[in-house]
């Protein structure tokens, strides 16, 4: 019989994470988490979301077969939550993100991951229309998996994954040094997703069965 995981097991899992994305940087703050929703049917992945108790920070927490097979830490930015269906916690979570110690956090560590973006190139026409390469970048919610709305500033979520030199000159929009071929390709490399590409593939808002 499969071993029952609990939110405590989920917890240590957490903790054990943590260095490998803050390295020895608030290991007082490693175990504090509340948990959120589940989701999962029987025979498939359980899924757990995890809120930390101070910080701008969720996780995700990946069980199968009685056994955590994946453990993600992200950020939580303001667009995590959606203005028409977030809850409570998502809520207090992106008021969290936008005070100016939240903004400074986010800042300082690499929280959200290239593939948790979606890029669309500009044309070769318009870029030469422009003078630059150029492109957007949509972040997306529910760990790389759904979609987010955004009219805000992104690169201080994101810089150290940028190909270098670029940089935003507007609220998503981002210039480029490259050419548009050369660009497109950087950003491929680093794990961003092209637009066209991706499909969302989100069970938020799926059933949930409490555990314990």
């Amino acid at each position: 019989m499969a071993k029952k995981i609990t939110t405590a097991d989920c917890k240590i899992a957490l903790a054990q994470a943590w260095p490998g994305m803050f390295g020895v940087d608030l290991p007082e703050q490693a175990s504090k988490w509340k948990r959120g929703p589940k989701h999962g049917k029987k025979g498939e992945p359980i899924e757990r979301v995890f809120y930390h108790d101070t910080l701008p920070v969720q996780a995700l927490v990946v069980e199968k077969d009685g056994a955590i097979v994946e453990t993600i830490i992200r950020g939580f930015a303001r667009f995590d939550a959606n203005e028409e269906s977030a809850t409570e916690a998502e809520f207090k979570m992106a008021d969290r993100a936008e005070t100016k110690e939240g903004f400074e956090f986010l800042g300082k560590y690499p929280l959200f991951r290239p593939s948790d973006f979606l890029f669309k190139m500009c044309s070769e026409e318009e870029a030469a229309r422009d003078g630059h390469t150029w492109y957007e970048l949509f972040p997306t919610s529910d760990f790389g998996r759904g979609e987010a709305e955004n009219d805000e500033q992104l690169d201080y979520l994101i810089m150290s994954h940028l190909p270098d030199g670029d940089g935003e000159v507007t609220e998503g929009t981002f210039a480029s040094q490259l050419s548009v071929s050369e660009c497109e390709a950087a950003l491929r490399a680093k794990g961003f997703i092209c637009s066209d590409e991706w499909t969302p593939t989100s069970k938020k808002g799926a059933g949930a069965d409490d555990d314990e």
